[in-house]
């Protein structure tokens, strides 16, 4: 193992110590709290949200890490540490679910695309959900865990011409993975019906994700802040902070 490696290994694990510590204090409410801005569909109360993030341990706090866009974050969030808990996937599918009754009861969508990565236990779950209302199918595209990315080729399902579908993906910073993923309904003939994500986790810098909000029918769980910087603009970089990068991190 190099020695930048090593040093890179040395630093996740320190970080890993101090989530754990921050986890167990009593200050992980407030921390938690303050990180919520307005939730726009209050099924899921900030109380609601408070639970999930903290049972999970789903946020890195005082950190700095590489986001798959390469912006760095000193608050992060784990969406891989919400997926470990069914119940709390059946909380947000719920949500999700109650969402799209209350939005295309009239006129149902035929399906939800998202990736292969985590984002389809949510989408799959939703579709369960729905089950005894109307039927939805997933279709999959392909997730490179190495880099984040999505593929837009369909790896299961497919989507027919003229069919609806509302694209899903776990979380957004810029709007351009749920966006991608309904462009692959569109180049196949299909009709993007809306938008999915559990969480926006960003500051609001990024004005796409309003762009996409104005436009279709836009769901998410909650609203987080956790601003992001080009690494020519991060303080941690000029403050020599470790950095770590989103896929190096473990659960903890």
């Amino acid at each position: 193992m190099t020695s930048l490696a090593k040093s890179s290994e040395a630093a996740t694990m320190e970080l890993v110590e101090r989530q754990r510590a921050l986890y167990d204090g009593s200050e992980i409410e407030m921390r938690l709290e303050n990180l919520i801005r307005d939730i726009p569909h209050p099924t899921l109360s900030s109380w609601d949200i408070q639970r999930l993030l903290r049972t999970s341990r789903a946020v890195y706090f005082d950190s700095h890490v590489e986001v798959v866009s390469g912006h760095h974050t000193e608050v992060y969030l784990r969406f891989e540490s919400i997926a470990r808990f069914p119940d709390l996937l059946t909380l947000i599918a719920s949500n999700m679910a109650e969402w799209i009754l209350q939005t295309f009861n009239q006129h149902p969508p035929a399906g939800i695309l998202t990736t292969s990565s985590d984002a389809r236990l949510l989408a799959e779950r939703t579709c369960e959900i729905l089950a005894t209302h109307f039927p939805l199918r997933t279709v999959l595209t392909p997730f490179h865990h190495e880099t984040g990315k999505i593929g837009t080729e369909i790896v299961s399902g497919t989507v027919e011409p003229g069919e609806r579908f509302l694209s899903l993906n776990d979380v957004t910073t810029r709007g351009m993975c749920v966006n991608k993923l309904g462009k692959v309904v569109t180049d196949r003939g299909g009709q993007l019906a809306g938008m999915m994500v559990f969480a926006r986790r960003d500051s609001g810098q990024f004005p796409f994700v309003d762009e996409l909000a104005a436009t279709y029918p836009f769901y998410f769980s909650v609203d987080l802040d956790m601003p992001q910087w080009e690494p020519s603009d991060c303080h941690a970089c000029r403050d020599g902070k470790p950095l770590v990068t989103w896929r190096d991190l473990p659960p903890f």
